[in-house]
């Protein structure tokens, strides 16, 4: 049996603050001193007589068996090994091992020292982590970035004040050639993807110099006043200037930079360069307007929200773990699950532009879980986003709205950046810009089409004032005619009570007809907004007919339907859908009445064409399309006829387009005009 310390040794081999313990050949914990102890966790009394690796759950950089030879043949052995405390929390241990000998030789004892590299292992990850964080968003940034290393711009300016120099603008502009000599001083450390689009030819060490070459000579100025900016303690220099591509081409560009006292004090320097030639061109006028321009670089800025995603990667390792491979369906499910993906969605970082967009005034306020931001109701961005997410896509990006800490509402184009290694360590990009008003312009846009297409209506209808008269007076006639009748079996010296009963039902089914005949017209005059549902095309073309009989009777014109069989549903608005079929049959027979053709013939076909659209074709035998006006047919306020509003076609082409169809029209062979409106089946699901 191995030799214990001796008790004199123990007296001191517990004031050691460094971990020793000692162990047999074959691991068995022989001493156990009090800084052991502290560091495991564990009290000596616990662990004489355990076994090591059992105890501490050691695992080593290499096979066990490896090290044991290693210590027989050279005595020692050194290395990190991973071991657990008696809280199972994992420790870095630097582990030394030195083998104590008998006097023949044989192995004796192992004595080991630790010490705890934990925290600074943890540092470590801290710093890699914010390295690899700080990498990908200076990637992923849509602007051109550049790392400078303007430590040698620094000593020349410091030769220039010990050399009297107290005027800095004044003398760089007296002296260019310094200037130039100062951009040659700033060396380029780094520059990312964008920078290699927008100033080289696809190769990135083409750039990896100085950033002389880069500034057109009419820049000077803006070179100067950026190293006046950083000296004069300014945070942030920003000014339009012109740039210079590697094939020596020039360009308008928007120049920023960031003088954070800890990079500056390391001669470090971060700038943004944005192509703007074609955004000044679009906004010349814009521009003359200094106090405007000033604000064209926030103007154009974009909220950026920073996430810790690591809780919402651990909700979806669950989920696999689950066996779910499809979020959607599992959402639908258990709904509570977006809700506790916005806990787990937690803002650890945003910019300036952010504090403006979402109403905070510090941006403390912003910080912590997304739930704040989406309104109840309105879940279904973020339910794309993190189904995205699930299935380890780069990005999403959709239309939403979005709740202010201030109380507000507003309309956002919200997208998410996240490419897969990113998101594996938990970070996530997410992006929002304000597109209020382009949602209430297009709001305004929808209610313009409504009133259009009610006012093609309305004129719709006045064209047809003498067949909603003969709709009309039909069933009228008929109840006037019936009553008379009545009265007269009425009348007679016995009553005809059965007789009068059977035209007093009459009466009934004309007042229906007319009350029916009335709807309809009041349908159609009504102004209000679309409402989609699923309809029966064939259906439709026989309801709007038959405000069309008495018409088709006047024109004497002869009408055909060819209407295809178990035609599928569309989804639309029945009755502008009807608006659009009664404007094309009116516009054929007043171009045939007009042409005066003997053989007036009308015909409308529905059909389900190869790529599963629904067509409906209106054909007449008319003179057909000049091929001049076919360019001018849908556009407002033309017409052929002499008085025409232009509203009918136009108005038509809205409708559909708005139902996601579209419309045509061409010539028959033979004679005649055809058109076309072809609708999409509905989305399945």
């Amino acid at each position: 049996m191995s030799e214990q310390p001796q008790p004199g040794v123990a007296q001191w081999f517990d004031l050691v603050q460094e971990s020793i313990v000692v162990r047999d050949p074959a691991g068995g914990i022989l001493a156990w001193n009090q800084a052991s102890a502290r560091l495991y966790g564990i009290a000596s009394e616990q662990a004489l007589g355990r076994p090591e690796a059992e105890l501490l759950g050691s695992q080593y950089p290499q096979p066990v068996s490896e090290i044991d030879a290693i210590l027989r043949e050279t005595g020692s052995w050194r290395g990190e090994v991973q071991r657990r405390d008696a809280a199972g929390r994992e420790l870095h241990i630097d582990l030394r091992c030195s083998l104590l000998r008998d006097a023949a030789g044989a192995p004796l004892q192992v004595v080991e020292t630790a010490r705890d590299l934990s925290e600074q292992r943890r540092t470590e990850r801290a710093l890699r982590h914010s390295e690899y964080r700080y990498r990908n968003l200076f990637q992923a940034m849509a602007a051109s970035f550049w790392e400078l290393d303007f430590s040698a711009v620094g000593a020349m300016l410091q030769r220039l004040r010990k050399a009297g120099v107290t005027d800095l603008r004044a003398h760089f502009a007296a002296n260019p050639g310094l200037v130039r000599e100062m951009m040659r001083a700033t060396r380029i450390l780094d520059v990312n993807e964008q920078t290699v689009t927008l100033f080289g030819l696809g190769d990135r060490a083409g750039l990896m110099d100085n950033v002389e070459p880069f500034w057109a000579e009419s820049s000077n100025h803006t070179y100067a006043e950026s190293v006046i900016a950083a000296v004069t303690g300014q945070p942030h220099y920003v000014a339009e200037t012109r740039l210079r591509r590697i094939d020596g081409s020039e360009f308008d560009g928007l120049f920023t930079a960031c003088f954070a006292p800890e990079a500056v004090g390391r001669g470090k320097l971060l700038i943004g360069v944005i192509d703007i030639s074609e955004r000044k061109r679009a906004y010349a006028e814009l521009e003359r307007s200094e106090s405007r321009y000033r604000n064209l670089f926030q103007a154009m800025a974009v909220s950026f929200l920073q996430l810790d995603s690591s809780g919402l990667n651990k909700l979806f390792a669950e989920l696999r773990a689950q066996g779910v491979t499809d979020l959607h369906p599992y959402i639908d499910q258990h709904p509570e699950f977006l809700e506790k993906a916005m806990e787990a969605s937690v803002v650890i970082d945003v910019n300036e532009r952010s504090l403006k967009l979402l109403g905070a005034k510090d941006r403390n306020e912003l910080l912590g879980p997304v739930t704040k931001y989406w309104i109840p109701g309105h879940y279904d961005a973020f339910r794309g986003s993190i189904e995205a997410g699930f299935r380890r896509e780069a990005g999403f990006q959709a239309e939403t709205r979005k709740r202010t800490v201030d109380g507000r509402e507003i309309d956002v184009l919200f997208f998410v950046t996240a490419p897969p290694e990113m998101r594996d360590n938990g970070i996530v990009l997410v992006g929002n810009i304000d597109i209020s008003e382009q949602v209430a312009a297009r709001a305004a846009v929808r209610q313009m089409q409504v009133e259009l297409a009610h006012a093609g209506r309305v004129t719709m209808l006045g064209e047809l004032t003498a067949s909603i008269a003969h709709e009309v007076n039909q069933p009228l006639a008929a109840i006037a005619t019936n009553g008379e009748a009545g009265l007269r079996w009425l009348g007679r010296a016995v009553p005809d009570v059965e007789e009068a009963r059977t035209l007093m039902q009459r009466m009934i089914a004309d007042a229906r007809r007319a009350a029916e005949i009335i709807a309809r017209i009041r349908a159609m005059s009504l102004r209000r907004p679309p409402e989609p549902v699923p309809l029966g095309l064939n259906a439709l073309v026989q309801e709007a007919v038959q405000f069309l009989q008495h018409e088709l009777r006047a024109q004497q014109a002869q009408l055909l339907l060819q209407l295809a069989p178990a035609l599928p549903l569309a989804q639309g608005d029945r009755v502008q859908l009807q608006q659009v079929v009664v404007n094309l049959v009116v516009n054929a027979l007043q171009a045939m009445a007009q042409a005066d053709v003997p053989r007036r013939e009308l015909q409308i076909e529905t059909r389900l064409t190869a790529d599963r659209e629904i067509e409906l074709a209106v054909l007449d035998s008319g003179p057909g399309i000049p091929g001049e006006h076919f360019d001018k047919l849908f556009e407002s306020f033309f017409s052929t006829k002499p008085n025409g509003m232009g509203l009918g076609l136009p108005v038509c082409r809205s409708i559909i387009e708005a139902h996601g169809g579209r419309i045509a029209a061409g010539n028959r062979e033979g004679g005649g005009a055809r058109f076309a409106v072809t609708l999409p089946l509905p989305a399945a699901g």
